[in-house]
């Protein structure tokens, strides 16, 4: 018979390079890797609650809103945080339902004056 055997063949003889000369650490396990590193753990941040008040009274009562989420537009710029496009979202439907309070107002006004009127 033959002095040939079958061994087993070590990453060495695989890659040709000596990782304990370099440093190069040993690889970890599936485990290892479960274990040794957690990801952090992110809260994401809530809308500011005053701007979606502020949003919620843009359709109910106008004139309260408008003020208020300009308040919230300068807090949020100087305290930072989110719901910057919430109040500004409140601020446009604010004036938008004022202008369809006026016109319905204005169409109210005129439609009993003309019924007086005749």
């Amino acid at each position: 018979m033959s002095d040939l055997k079958a061994r087993a063949s070590s990453h060495d003889e695989i890659d040709g390079l000596d990782e304990s000369a370099v440093g190069v650490p040993a690889p970890n396990t599936a485990s290892g890797f479960t274990t040794d590193y957690s990801l952090p753990t992110v809260v994401p941040k809530r809308i500011h609650p005053l701007a979606v008040m502020a949003l919620i009274l843009a359709f109910l009562i106008p004139i309260v809103a408008i003020p208020q989420a300009h308040k919230i537009i300068r807090k949020l710029q100087h305290d930072g945080g989110r719901g910057r496009g919430v109040a500004q979202a409140a601020i446009v439907i604010g004036y938008l339902n004022i202008l369809l309070f006026a016109l319905v107002g204005l169409n109210v006004a005129v439609a009993a004056f003309l019924h007086t009127a005749t």
